[in-house]
C-alpha cells in the first residue's frame, strides 16, 4: 500500500515540478527519492546506484545466471544525462516513438538499485506530457505492462539481443492505445453513473445540498463530512444531514461504525472503479 502511495505521491510531484525544470536526471532523482520513501530499497532513495544490479533468471540471484546485466554503477549517471540530451534534442522520432526509445533505454541503463520499473513507468506519463501529447496523468501504461509483463520483458530483452526495435515500438504503441481506450471507456462509464445517480436524488428541500455531497465523492469517492463541507462549500451540519439522506438512497454509507470521526464511502463508485 505504501509502494501506491508512493507512486501517486511521486506523479503528482513530478507533473508540478515539470513546470520549474527539465525532465532530465535531477526530476528523475526526485522521483525515485519520493518513490522509495519508506519502502523496500529506500536506503538508496534518491541516488544512483553504488553496486552492480542485474535482472535474475528464475529463482537464482547469483549475477552469473542473470537475464540481464545493465550498465555499470560508475556509466549511469553519465547515461541518464545522455539520456536527458536526447529527451530535449530536436528529434525526427515521432512523439509516441521517442516515448517508446526513452523508455527502453531507461530500462536498459537501469540506474537505480530498486524501483527501477516505477521510476520508467512514470516517466512515460511525464514525457507524454512534455510533449504535449497528454494534459495531464491521464493514462497508466504500467497497467499494460503488468497485464503483459513476460511480454514486456521479452520485448526489451529482444531489443538488447537481436535489435528487434519495430516489435519494441510497436508493443509500447499498441498498450498505449489500449490504456487510452480504457481510460475514454472508463471516463464514460463514471459520468453516465453520476448522471445516473442525480436522476435518483428525489426533488425534495435539501436536494441541492445532496447532489453537492453527491459530485464532491466524484472527485474523491471516500470523504468525511469536513471534507465534503469544504469542497461543497456548505456548513458541516448541512453535509452531515446530506450524508444521511444519501445513505438512505444507498449511495453513501459509513465505513467506520464509529459515533466520532465518521468516514463515508459512495458505494456505487467505488464499485464502478473496482469492477464489483
Amino acid at each position: 500500500m505504501r509502494e501506491v502511495a508512493n507512486y501517486s505521491s511521486a506523479l503528482e510531484w513530478g507533473v508540478q515540478k515539470m513546470h520549474e525544470r527539465p525532465l532530465g536526471a535531477v526530476l528523475i532523482l526526485g522521483l525515485h527519492e519520493r518513490l522509495m520513501s519508506g519502502v523496500r530499497g529506500a536506503h538508496g532513495a534518491g541516488r544512483f546506484k553504488e553496486h552492480q544490479n542485474h535482472i535474475a533468471r528464475g529463482a537464482s540471484r547469483d549475477i552469473e545466471d542473470a537475464v540481464f546485466i545493465p550498465s555499470a554503477p560508475t556509466e549511469a549517471p553519465g547515461l541518464i544525462y545522455d539520456l536527458e540530451r536526447y529527451i530535449h534534442s530536436e528529434n525526427l522520432e515521432p512523439k509516441l516513438v521517442q516515448c517508446a526509445l526513452v523508455h527502453y533505454q531507461f530500462e536498459t541503463i537501469h540506474p537505480f538499485r530498486d524501483g527501477n520499473g516505477r521510476v520508467g513507468r512514470l516517466l512515460i506519463m511525464l514525457q507524454m506530457i512534455d510533449l504535449g501529447l497528454l494534459s495531464a496523468p491521464l493514462i497508466h501504461p504500467s497497467v499494460y505492462f503488468e497485464r503483459t509483463r513476460d511480454e514486456y520483458y521479452q520485448q526489451l530483452q529482444n531489443v538488447r539481443e537481436q535489435g528487434m526495435w519495430n516489435e519494441w515500438i510497436e508493443y509500447f504503441v499498441r498498450g498505449i492505445k489500449e490504456q487510452c481506450e480504457e481510460t475514454i471507456s472508463f471516463t464514460q462509464a463514471i459520468l453516465d453513473l453520476l448522471t445516473q445517480l442525480r436522476r435518483e436524488i428525489p426533488n425534495v428541500r435539501r436536494r441541492a445540498s445532496m447532489v453537492a455531497a453527491l459530485e464532491a465523492f466524484f472527485e474523491y469517492p471516500v470523504l468525511t463530512p469536513k471534507q465534503i463541507s469544504d469542497q461543497a462549500k456548505m456548513s458541516v451540519g448541512a453535509a452531515r444531514t446530506a450524508l444521511n439522506e444519501l445513505e438512505r438512497l444507498e449511495i453513501a454509507r459509513e465505513i467506520t461504525g464509529r459515533k466520532k470521526g465518521r468516514i463515508y464511502a459512495c458505494e456505487p463508485l467505488l464499485d464502478a472503479i473496482f469492477e464489483r
